[in-house]
């Protein structure tokens, strides 16, 4: 049986490790927690690409684009677009960002 993968683009790697950084500065254990509970969110993505919630927008760049919360961090949402061998994680962006202008 073939393993499904994911794919982390630079800028999602990129707002993990900003976010992380903001949450260390008041509690690097936390922190630190944000990148293992990522890192089984994709993993859990790699199972199931179409659990999370399909991002409504009127932009047709965007169609197709899926999000899900971090596990155990319900305010950082990972955005990605499921592919035939696993998923594509676009971005992951704090809940009150403008999405349209992120993504």
């Amino acid at each position: 049986m073939k393993r499904n993968r994911y794919q982390i683009r630079p800028q999602a790697e990129a707002d993990l490790d900003g976010h992380a950084r903001n949450i260390a500065r008041d509690n690097l254990e936390a922190g630190l927690r944000l990148y293992d509970l990522a890192e089984e969110t994709y993993q859990m993505l790699t199972d199931m690409p179409f659990m999370g919630a399909i991002y409504h927008t009127n932009k047709s760049a965007l169609m197709g684009i899926h999000y899900i919360p971090i596990k155990g961090f319900s305010r950082y949402l990972v955005f990605y677009k499921p592919k035939d061998d696993g998923v594509d994680i676009i971005r992951v962006l704090h809940a009150r960002m403008d999405k349209d202008g992120w993504l």
